[in-house]
């Protein structure tokens, strides 16, 4: 393969991650808002964030995203599914392990990523608490 070919192969390949990336960001509805929320990137260099609506001491709605892998995306999607629902106790309650029972058998390798979604939604419970503390 020559230089242009491997440099035109390259570029559409960028342009294809790119264009996933943003529609991926664009098409992921935004909650207006939130009543807590957190933005947290693992020591892997992904980046998840959890918004929370919380109505009568109940998790009513979320909003999550993540720019990492799919088990990434698995992770966040269920932490944040795991706590609708639920009180903020119960909320701080879940960990990894309840998220790694949803989602399944996860790779040794990727066990952060259940661990980065039990932070972030830590995270975005802590935030809660803040605001309603200062309101």
């Amino acid at each position: 393969m020559s230089l242009s070919g491997f440099l035109v192969l390259f570029g559409v390949l960028l342009g294809f991650v790119m264009v996933w990336y943003l529609l991926s960001y664009w098409l992921t509805p935004q909650m207006d808002n939130p009543d807590g929320f957190a933005r947290i990137t693992g020591n892997c260099g992904d980046t998840m964030e959890i918004g929370l609506k919380i109505d009568n001491g109940k998790v009513s709605t979320t909003h999550h995203w993540t720019d990492g892998c799919s088990v990434s995306g698995q992770c966040v999607d269920t932490a944040a599914r795991l706590a609708v629902n639920k009180s903020v106790a119960e909320v701080n309650r879940l960990n990894m392990m309840d998220i790694m029972a949803e989602v399944g058998r996860l790779p040794d390798s990727h066990l952060h990523c259940a661990q980065l979604a039990e932070t972030t939604l830590h995270h975005a419970v802590k935030d809660y608490i803040k605001r309603q503390s200062q309101s």
